[in-house]
């Protein structure tokens, strides 16, 4: 798992470097069919997933290659937490982004899932209207909702 430990990128933005810390959830690596061994992490119970784990693996090439050049489309979850999904070439990554307090030019970006969308499973993918990362970024690093 040592694929999934927290890293920074820093990015260009709006004329400025901003750091971007990434970090990982466990459902990049679970999930809640019951075909494997049962995990329990934070009061969160769920079951390793050989696939999902083996799409894990790909996280970071395609957060250091595509991520700050991909397409976002923002949208909301029942508990209004704000989430992101990205799809990049049958590669869907759903993250959540937050901007820790007394910080200037950081954001933290919680990779939360990420795997392969087969065809028949883009219309479940989230709607709403696409922006470029770099502008959501922009936006949630000086305070703003997108």
């Amino acid at each position: 798992m040592t694929h999934l430990h927290p890293f920074e990128q820093v990015y260009e933005v709006d004329g400025q470097a901003l750091t971007v810390k990434f970090d990982f959830g466990f459902h990049c690596f679970t999930d809640d069919k019951g075909n494997g061994k049962k995990l329990t992490f934070r009061g969160d119970t769920r079951y390793f997933c050989a696939e999902r784990y083996h799409c894990s693996t790909q996280i970071i090439e395609y957060i250091h290659k595509r991520f700050f050049a991909g397409i976002v489309v923002p949208y909301y979850v029942e508990n209004n937490q704000r989430y992101f999904c990205m799809d990049l070439h049958d590669y869907a990554i759903f993250f959540s982004i937050s901007k820790p307090g007394g910080t200037v030019n950081v954001l933290k970006i919680r990779i939360i899932s990420a795997y392969e969308v087969d065809e028949w499973g883009r219309g479940t993918l989230p709607k709403g209207k696409p922006h470029n990362v770099r502008y959501i970024l922009e936006m949630r690093n000086a305070g703003k909702t997108v």
